[in-house]
This record gives C-alpha cells, sequence and structure tokens, in this order.
C-alpha cells in the first residue's frame, strides 16, 4: 500500500472491534468459558482457545485482558489427554492445542510450563510427510474407536492443521512444517484444507506463517496466495462461498488477512483490503456479532478427501456428525475471525505509515 492508499485503523474500524470486543466478552460463561458449536456438546475448549488468539491480537484494552483471562482457564484446565481437544471429555488433538499455543505466544507467555507441554504435544503429531495431524492412534483410539474400528483419514497429515501449527513460532518442528507448506500449495496459489470447505482459512495462516518475521520481503508463495485471495474478494468486499452465496464474514475475513500478509506496495491489492475491511464493518450485526458463517465440516473416519464429497449433511451431532458441516450458532467462531483480520489489517497500516515516514 502506498502513501496514497493506505488504510488506517479509522474510527469506525474502531468502533466495529469495540462492539464485537463487547459480545465476546459478555458471551462468556459464568466460568469464563466461550462455548459454541455443537459436535460433542459445545466446543469449549476449542473455542475459547480460538477467540482467545483473536482478542489477543489486540494491542489492549478489554479484549487484550480476556485474551489473557482464557490462557489462565486453558492453562489449569486438563482433558483425558496432554494438550487441549475440543472440551474436558476428549482427548486432544494438534489443532486446539495449536490455538491455546498461539494464544501464549500472543500474550509473551509460551515459556509457561503447560505451554511447553503443548509445544511438544503438538510436535508429536508430526508426520513422515512433514504435516500435522489431528489426532494420534494412542492418544484419540480409545476415545473414536467406540464409533468406528478405523480413522486413518483423521490421523494423516492435515493442512488446515499444519497451518495453525506453522504460526508457533516457538514449535521445535516449525521448519519442517513451513517446508511442508511449500510443497503443498496448489498452482493457483491457495492452500487446501481438511476441516474447513473455505480455502481462505488455510491459506491465510499458511501465508502469515510463511512470512512471520520477513516484513517488507516479496516471497513468491505468499504474492500467489495474495493474488488467489484478492480474486475472491468481489466488488463489494464480500467473500462468496458454496456455503454462503451472500457473502462470508468468515470467509472475508481470512482472504482479508491473506492478502495483508503479503505486505504489497501495488494498488490492486490495496484496493482489495479496503473493500473488505469496509464489507466487514458495513455487515456487522447490532449486537457488534457477525452473522454465523464459519462453517467446520466433520469428514468420515476413512475421508481422506472430504473435497471430493458432494453432499454434506447440516448440523447433525453425535456420531451423526460424520459426514456433515457445522456452524458457529452463537456467531463466537465468526466474530473473533473479523476482530483478528481487522486488528491485522489495522497493525498492517500502521507500519506502512511508518516506513512512510522514514522515508
Amino acid at each position: 500500500m502506498n502513501g496514497a492508499q493506505r488504510l488506517p485503523l479509522d474510527e469506525s474500524a474502531g468502533q466495529a472491534l469495540s462492539k464485537a470486543t463487547e459480545f465476546l466478552l459478555t458471551a462468556r460463561d459464568a466460568d469464563g468459558w466461550w462455548n459454541d458449536y455443537e459436535v460433542r456438546g459445545p466446543g469449549q475448549f476449542w473455542v475459547t482457545a480460538y477467540v482467545g488468539a483473536s482478542l489477543a491480537e489486540l494491542p489492549g484494552g478489554p479484549g487484550r485482558a480476556a485474551a489473557t483471562s482464557a490462557w489462565e482457564v486453558l492453562r489449569k484446565a486438563r482433558g483425558p489427554s496432554d494438550g487441549w481437544g475440543y472440551c474436558p471429555q476428549v482427548p486432544g488433538d494438534a489443532d486446539i492445542t495449536s490455538w491455546a499455543l498461539r494464544l501464549a505466544e500472543a500474550l509473551g507467555v509460551e515459556h509457561d510450563p503447560r505451554a511447553d507441554e503443548g509445544y511438544r504435544f503438538v510436535a508429536g503429531h508430526l508426520q513422515p510427510d512433514g504435516g500435522i495431524s489431528s489426532y494420534l492412534p494412542h492418544i484419540a483410539g480409545p476415545f473414536l474407536d467406540r464409533v468406528a474400528p478405523r480413522w486413518d483419514a483423521w490421523y494423516a497429515s492435515h493442512a488446515c492443521v499444519t497451518t495453525a501449527a506453522a504460526g508457533l513460532l516457538r514449535l521445535p518442528v516449525r521448519d519442517r512444517l513451513l517446508g511442508r507448506l511449500r510443497e503443498i500449495q496448489r498452482a493457483d496459489g491457495a492452500w487446501p484444507a481438511y476441516w474447513w470447505p473455505d480455502r481462505e482459512y488455510s491459506t491465510a495462516l499458511a501465508a502469515e506463517a510463511l512470512t512471520a518475521g520477513r516484513a517488507g520481503t516479496d516471497l513468491p508463495e505468499a504474492r500467489a496466495a495474495a493474488d488467489w485471495a484478492t480474486a475472491r474478494i468481489g466488488a463489494d468486499g464480500a467473500v462468496r462461498t458454496e456455503w454462503e452465496q451472500d457473502g462470508s464474514a468468515f470467509a472475508t475475513a481470512f482472504a482479508l488477512r491473506a492478502v495483508v500478509a503479503a505486505d504489497l506496495p501495488d494498488g490492486r491489492h490495496a484496493d482489495a483490503v479496503r473493500r473488505a475491511v469496509s464489507c466487514l464493518i458495513d455487515s456487522q450485526e447490532r449486537d457488534g456479532s457477525w452473522r454465523p458463517s464459519a462453517w467446520c465440516r466433520v469428514p468420515g473416519p476413512m475421508e481422506f478427501d472430504p473435497d471430493a464429497r458432494e453432499d454434506w449433511e447440516r448440523g447433525r451431532r453425535g456420531k451423526a456428525a460424520l459426514g456433515s458441516v457445522v456452524l458457529d450458532t452463537k456467531a463466537l467462531y465468526t466474530t473473533a475471525s473479523v476482530v483478528a483480520a481487522l486488528a491485522r489489517s489495522g497493525t498492517a497500516a500502521a507500519a506502512e505509515q511508518r516506513r512512510a515516514d522514514l522515508v
């Protein structure tokens, strides 16, 4: 973004973030947890880690304080295994544990002994192909085998889990993950996803992981991701998906993050950022939330390529959730996603302003 095209975190974006933060803070239960989705009960650990990590993107204020509180409840919580899982009754997985650790890193508490356990847990999910699996048989098997005898697809590496883990700067196997991300980027510039039908999610996280600590560097992988994401952002600033054909705030937020991550100084990408930010601000609900659009899919235990499935059921629960897509009906995941995207776009604009002031 050049000086004439900067997108500062202006008053309207600041107001949107304040309203969204208030919505999220009031959505916690009496014990400080965020609960959303309904697969096997609400995803207490999962949603708290994700919302906390998103609020930690804010520079300060009540949102940042709430992120600190989220870490405190997570660090004291234990499920049936190391790491963190969907909820207290479910074994830990590398994806949710990665989000808890992303929260810890954002708060600067990554040296906490509980975080150290988490890093070892996630690193233990490294697969021979250089990616990270969601689950390990010896940890999740006793739980999952009550539903089906084999879960080979859930024990394989998953691109979207790898992208989340690759953003962990203290993860000992991080270089292996970055190498894997370079290998699996698709020709169109995006990254695939296993648990999410919207590739904007994995593409943004991959671009951010590859560019971390390399501000101002024009990486070809990040540029390709930004080009893909820019093409996904419509003239009105919205990203339309199979599940949200009128526009998905969730997908728009991650497309915005993918473009911002590349840090490209040209007008086409800057215009896409402006359109996406304006769209997100304009589509905020009165209560500070965004309409739920974070669809998550639950592939079958032997389903290695969920993109090949044509028919997905909506909103099934428990064992019946296999082969369905589920939504954050309380809007917490979607709203947190937009908060993080707006915060990152504002941070990037501020950094560009500082660079321009030095010229």
